[in-house]
């Protein structure tokens, strides 16, 4: 039986000895400076994440010389003075000696890893960590140390010299730590009956080091599994450690028996310890006994991805998952690839034997590179500034997932993607093949599935889109003269008797959702399937847009807006080739598709735009396809107008969190979009999904695309001419009369929220419609406007979501709706970016005034140009060929000494240019370098004054 007074004696007599001198300050000094060394380190900076990953990358090397250190006088000095003599006559059993001195040097571990907080302190000023995730690591540092403190105990109990005490602890501590590290890969099969027999279990034997279990700790769990593991080697050694004790109350004959004895025992208990650790390891119920410390629950498995696990299990079939990784990356990537690595690891944990993980890391030219090649693995160029210089590198971070039915390959996972959505919807296409979503894209004047030429589709403007929808869904193109074959038409048959009855056609099996992009541009028949097909009941997609902008984006020759609601269809015989149109028929209701909006309740103004006064992103500049350059054309107005920003901000809700299509979304971008409401009395239910504030307006299809100050200016495409007409507004516009926008629109605040997406439901015919009120969200403008708002303040977009989210809802299959809304939270160095960010700003500045400076002295050489012109043209005494031949003289010699002059100036701007960009890296460095010493430095601090004060 222990006695607790006993063992509490023997703890505080040796944890006195221990900080009664230096030694002990001196050892949590070194301690605490090398692990601050190790967390702040160069790769700190780069990674700029708020993170202990760097300390945690080595720390089990840190012990494998720490933990020596403080267990080597344990046993080894108390022999060497003879005070164990003294130390075993006490009335106390060696059991209770042993615990005394193991919770002492516990207790002198545990007090210089709380001293090692103060870098928990410094990545608090430095920025947001989740303290979550800090708290497993820590409990994962001190279960490691414990553990290995048994280990070093063991070490001295052997010995008594403390300098071998120190070398065999050392040794003994590296084979559980260096374990992990040389046996990658390499798995362990025990067997009951000799070498041929079937092993009983497959365990890797980089599970029975300390590097894979620890690792779980530092992303922020806290496993069962790994908890028994370090409990388990803290057992056995102590119990090794008390059998050397114990040693010298054997009689001397009976030593060899009574030793044989004790080492079948300890024999035995290191067997029934390991079975119990890979039990642990290999138990399908180890997922459940994990505590997930993130703040955002990230490696807490969604019901939808234990749900297409489960039907791995119960179909008992094998899923590969190779996981191709470049070994380093870039900071945008360093949070992306742990948390991608951490995701395996749990599917890994919960799929058991039916989920196989390998892991590869990746170097450009090499083997892994041509295998990821083969499996669809795309590596992404990345242009990155390290050190004040680019660094391109090839980047790879994706998987392939095999089964014995299909191979998907998920080729790159960025930086602010939904990794457990990615994965599971990989593993989900694998095996479901049969329940596939089918999503019909109908023939609209939008042409989403693209325009059929000669038999095939071709690209267009919502090609990648289609390219995300196609990795989910099945797409399946739909004619507008085919849609009614999808709805019960009736038609007369003859009877036996002559006479006429009737019955219902064979109809075809509709899409799961049915995409309907611009169904404004749809002809009397084709609207009037479409509305009999809605009316059906049948899961539908409305895209409805008053501005469509996808028209100037696919084709830079555009001189205006085309196919708009409000226009008249392009001909097939319009002098525009490129132009073609769904049908020869004309636009039913004139493109107001009043029939569908009668059928859903709803209203909608097919001239009429919606914009809103909240800016979020003031320092955003768009991007626009090249081909515009600086020439902007007007009629699409001003560029930041264009854009229409819908996110929650305030009080106010964009996202109605309550729909699950919605929920979870951040900001999504759309351009010139409508606005949708209820009618009146509508037998529908309308739930809005997307809105703008109160601080919001409309500007209705005159104002907005024509000049009020003067008369209608139509585009006469043939000569190129401008022609002004006196029209009455709402004057039919054909397509060889090209509107021009008025640049700027009124803006009269209407203090009414607007809707741009919406969902109706219900009615007498189960009507079950997603409408939203723009299409240029989801064309490949909108990828443009994605990869610039990320570039320049790191925000990504969900346009792509609500479109998949609306398909998965409407078809009843919401599974992955919440895994593909799920983000995690960026735990950057925020205090450090903000000090980054203002040399940035003050480099742009002083940038924009050199550029503005080189334009001015361009500006004034014109101007000089332009006046000796002038002056030969006034001369009356110069005849016409003469005047010719000086202003050409004069052009010659002037436009030389211009270009001469360009040249020096684009030469002294890049000088400038480059010098401004390198005192920015200068600054970027020296603050760097302050924090990082300033960190280090500050870590020993409490433990040196404290040493210094006793």
């Amino acid at each position: 039986m222990i006695r607790t007074h006993v063992v509490s004696a023997v703890f505080w007599r040796n944890l006195k000895q221990y900080f009664s001198g230096p030694l002990g300050y001196l050892f949590i000094v070194v301690f605490v400076t090398v692990c601050a060394v190790m967390a702040f380190s160069p790769q700190f900076f780069a990674d700029n994440l708020a993170t202990l990953d760097q300390l945690s990358r080595w720390f089990p090397m840190l012990l494998l010389f720490f933990i020596p250190a403080i267990t080597m006088t344990v046993w080894a000095e108390e022999k060497r003075r003879g005070t164990d003599s003294i130390l075993f006559t006490l009335p106390a059993s060696d059991c209770d000696i042993l615990l005394g001195k193991f919770f002492s040097v516990v207790a002198v571990y545990t007090i210089a890893l709380l001293f090692s907080l103060t870098q928990v302190i410094c990545l608090d000023v430095l920025g947001d960590p989740d303290w979550g995730v800090l708290t497993a690591t820590y409990v994962g540092y001190w279960l490691a140390g414990v553990a290995l403190l048994s280990v070093g105990m063991f070490a001295s109990s052997l010995t008594e010299s403390a300098t071998v005490a120190f070398v065999l602890g050392a040794i003994f501590c590296a084979i559980p730590v260096l374990l992990g590290y040389y046996f990658r890969g390499v798995d362990f099969e025990p067997t009951l009956f000799g070498a041929l027999a079937e092993p009983i279990v497959q365990i890797p034997v980089e599970r029975l080091g300390f590097e894979w279990n620890l690792r779980e700790f530092t992303l922020g769990l806290i496993p069962l599994s790994n908890v028994m593991y370090f409990l388990a080697l803290t057992v056995l050694m102590l119990y090794l450690n008390l059998i050397v004790v114990s040693k010298r109350h054997w009689n001397r004959g009976e030593q060899v028996s009574l030793g044989g004895q004790y080492l079948v025992r300890a024999a035995s208990l290191g067997i029934a310890l390991f079975s119990i650790v890979v039990l642990g390891n290999t138990a399908v119920s180890s997922v459940w006994s994990r505590a997930d410390m993130t703040a955002e629950k990230l490696y807490t498995l969604d019901p939808a991805t234990m749900t297409t696990l489960n039907k791995i299990k119960e179909a008992d079939r094998e899923v590969t998952i190779q996981a191709f990784v470049s070994k380093e990356v870039p900071r945008k990537y360093a949070n992306t690839k742990k948390q991608f690595l951490g995701l395996l690891r749990q599917f890994s944990e919960y799929g058991g034997k039916n989920v196989v993980v390998r892991y590869v890391d990746v170097t450009p030219n090499s083997q892994a590179a041509l295998d990821a090649k083969q499996k669809g693995i795309e590596p992404v160029d990345d242009r990155s500034e390290v050190g004040g210089r680019v660094v391109e590198q090839k980047v790879y971070m994706g998987a392939a997932v095999s089964t014995s039915i299909d191979d998907v390959a998920l080729p790159f996972v960025g930086e602010d993607d939904a990794l457990e959505y990615e994965l599971s919807r990989s593993i989900a296409a694998t095996i479901d093949k049969e329940n596939q979503i089918t999503v019909g894209v109908l023939d609209t004047d939008a042409y989403f599935g693209g325009p059929e030429l000669d038999g095939r589709r071709v690209p267009w403007s919502y090609s990648q889109t289609l390219d995300e929808l196609k990795k989910q869904f099945k797409i399946k193109n739909i004619t507008g003269s085919s849609l009614g074959s999808y709805v019960d038409q009736p038609q007369a048959a003859a009877d036996g008797e002559g006479g006429v009855k009737l019955e219902k056609s064979n109809v075809k099996e509709p899409p799961s959702v049915l995409l309907v992009a611009d169904p404004s541009s749809l002809d009397d028949a084709a609207m009037d399937s479409l509305v009999k097909y809605v009316e059906a009941g049948n899961p539908t997609i409305l895209l409805m847009d008053p501005l469509p902008y996808y028209w100037a984006f696919q084709d830079p020759t555009s001189l205006g807006i085309l196919n708009a609601p409000r226009q008249a269809r392009v001909s097939q015989r319009s002098r525009f080739p490129h132009l073609l149109s769904s049908s020869p028929a004309p636009k039913s209701d004139n493109g107001s598709a009043s029939k569908i909006l009668a059928s859903l309740g709803v209203q909608w103004n097919s001239g009429e735009a919606a914009w809103t006064t909240d800016v979020p992103h003031p320092s955003f500049k768009p991007a626009w396809p090249d081909y515009h350059g600086n020439a902007w054309p007007e009629y699409y107005g001003v560029k930041e107008r264009a854009l229409v920003f819908a996110r929650d901000h305030g009080e106010h809700l964009a996202f109605n969190d309550e729909s699950p299509i919605t929920n979870g979304l951040n900001e999504v971008l759309m351009f010139y979009p409508g606005s949708l409401q209820a009618a009146a009395a509508a037998p529908t239910e309308f739930e809005p999904l997307v809105s703008l504030d109160t601080l919001s307006g409309s500007t209705p299809w005159e104002d907005l695309t024509m000049t009020p100050m003067q008369e209608t200016r139509m585009l006469d495409p043939r000569t190129g001419t401008i022609t002004s007409n006196r029209e009455p507004a709402g004057s039919e516009i054909t397509s060889d009369n090209l509107v021009v926008l008025n640049p700027t629109p009124p803006t009269n605040i209407d203090d009414q929220k607007k809707v741009l997406a919406a969902r109706v439901t219900g009615g007498p015919n189960k009507i079950n419609v997603v409408l939203i009120a723009d299409m240029d969200f989801v064309t490949n403008l909108a990828f443009i406007q994605e990869d610039a708002l990320y570039d320049q303040i790191k925000r990504k977009l969900d346009n792509v979501a609500l479109l998949q989210n609306s398909i998965e809802v409407l078809a009843g299959n919401e599974g992955f709706v919440s895994l593909r809304n799920r983000r995690p939270k960026a735990r950057t160095l925020e205090k450090l970016e903000s000090l980054i960010e203002k040399f940035r700003v003050v480099t742009q500045d002083r940038q924009k005034v050199a550029e503005e400076q080189m334009k001015e002295e361009l500006e004034l050489e014109q101007a000089k140009l332009d006046e000796a012109n002038r002056e030969i043209q006034s001369d009356e005494q110069l005849g016409f060929f003469e005047k010719l031949q000086r202003t050409s003289q004069q052009a010659s010699d002037a436009q030389r000494r211009f270009d001469l002059k360009q040249k020096k100036l684009e030469r002294e701007l890049k000088v400038e240019t480059d010098r401004l960009k390198m005192e920015q890296q200068e600054n970027i460095n020296r603050v760097e370098t302050q924090t990082r010493y300033l960190s280090i430095f500050a870590a020993p601090l409490p433990a040196l004054l404290l040493g210094i004060v006793v």
